[in-house]
């Protein structure tokens, strides 16, 4: 399947939730089911975290997450400022990736982890539009641990347009016009203490 090509759905897809503007949300729940957490405690446990730090106004800062990034031999992806090459995928992802095209058709050739610690960590707004993702760009978004509130707001406004809540074992696929008219966040939140991991799987083309 082209990375470029029109999404066939099937028809056991959810009732999406309209953005505007073309931009759809579909949150399938119980992905995996009974396997979904030995798969985080495995995840949070054996993959290659880092700890990256951002420059701003000429200071350090570390990112308040821990992240790592997973993709075909070869496959490069570049984020908070470095390209990242992949070697390949660890079997247990392996499998969750097949689990992910079974479900929603797509191929993805790559996976942008972010392990969120507790409620004090967070992502802030932005959109899933690198030149490697293409002009339209799927984005399948799988949640493990941890309940935490997603947001959405029209790109170049301030207001909040949208939120859901993303639980264990839950996956939310977000259509090409999403990334083009809306951007997204992890808000903080103070209440929450217990560790979130997002596996944010994406379909590079290769330059």
């Amino acid at each position: 399947m082209s990375v470029n090509s029109t999404l066939s759905r099937p028809p056991s897809w959810p009732a999406p939730t309209e953005l505007g503007h073309g931009a759809r949300l579909w949150l399938f729940s119980g992905v995996l089911g009974e396997q979904a957490t030995p798969l985080f405690h495995t995840l949070c446990n054996e993959l290659p975290w880092e700890s990256p730090t951002v420059r701003v106004f000429g200071r350090e800062h570390p990112v308040p997450r821990r992240t790592c990034w997973l993709a075909d031999a070869g496959v490069r992806y570049r984020y908070s400022g470095l390209v990242h090459e992949g070697h390949g995928w660890p079997h247990h992802l392996a499998a969750l990736r097949h689990r992910l095209t079974e479900l929603t058709g797509r191929a993805p050739n790559g996976v942008l982890a972010n392990l969120y610690r507790d409620g004090d960590d967070t992502m802030g707004w932005h959109r899933d539009n690198e030149p490697e993702l293409g002009p339209t760009p799927w984005v399948l978004s799988y949640n493990l641990g941890a309940s935490r509130d997603f947001a959405f707001r029209r790109h170049g406004e301030h207001r909040q347009a949208h939120i859901l809540t993303l639980h264990h074992d839950d996956l939310l696929v977000m259509s090409p016009q999403t990334q083009h008219h809306f951007e997204h966040a992890l808000p903080r939140r103070r209440r929450v203490n217990a560790p979130r991991l997002n596996l944010t799987f994406r379909e590079i083309i290769p330059r």
